[in-house]
């Protein structure tokens, strides 16, 4: 195998499992592990991973805030898939949050398929829209100022209507979350506040996004895996507790 050919296999696996392992990359390439430390040393200083004792984790890459219409668009079919998998977990009497993500907003679109009495709790207005001829659904908006810069109601005065309620399930979308520390992160502080808020007024709290936010990071930590039930992307359900 050429050395180029054995950086994409490298690049390749740590995109897929997060991270590599000098012993692991030895025996598998059939070479010394001297041999992939400076492969490895070579792919870091081109920007692909980050070296770590034993071996290397992903480059992580800071997302940035994008406009929710925008966003619509981007992996759709991650988006769907991710759906799918989130409306099994609703029961018929749930009373759910479909938090600001436009993943939530495809669950929205996917509960209008289904015959199942619940409550929906959301403070995105996209989300609002989309259930307003549900006969099944009964919707509340909660109330507060609107971030134009995310497109969610989010602050003190959600927080504080978000408290009145007691959410079976919360489905809450993130801009990243890194495996090494645990932290769950967005872009925005307000944001980030509203939804701990959620997660502390939920008895079961799933993150909904694409399994490539695995590699990113936003700018605020407002949680950790441990505060949650699961992970829903578009390969599974990640079960954490």
């Amino acid at each position: 195998m050429f050395l180029e050919e054995r950086y994409e296999k490298i690049i390749e696996t740590i995109k897929v499992s997060g991270r590599v392992k000098v012993k692991d990359l030895s025996e598998f390439f059939e070479v010394t592990q001297d041999c992939i430390r400076k492969d490895l040393k070579e792919l870091e200083s081109r920007g692909h991973l980050k070296r770590v004792y034993g071996g290397a984790i992903a480059q992580r890459d800071y997302n940035e805030i994008k406009n929710v219409d925008k966003r619509k668009d981007i992996n759709m079919e991650e988006k769907k898939a991710i759906a799918l998998k989130a409306i099994t977990l609703i029961d018929n009497g749930d009373i759910i949050f479909l938090d600001i993500s436009t993943n939530s907003l495809e669950i929205a679109k996917e509960l209008n398929k289904i015959n199942k009495e619940i409550t929906v709790v959301t403070n995105m207005i996209e989300i609002v829209l989309e259930l307003r001829s549900n006969k099944n659904t009964k919707v509340i908006c909660i109330g507060g100022e609107f971030n134009k810069e995310i497109g969610a109601i989010v602050g003190s005065a959600a927080d504080r209507y978000i408290r009145k309620f007691t959410f079976d399930k919360a489905f809450i979308g993130v801009c990243g979350i890194n495996l090494e520390t645990g932290y769950i992160t967005t872009l925005n502080l307000e944001d980030g506040n509203t939804k701990k808020t959620i997660i502390e007024c939920s008895n079961k709290r799933y993150l909904v996004m694409e399994k490539e936010k695995f590699n990113y990071d936003g700018l605020y930590k407002f949680a950790n895996l441990d505060e949650v039930t699961g992970i829903i992307t578009e390969d599974k359900i990640i079960n954490q507790n």
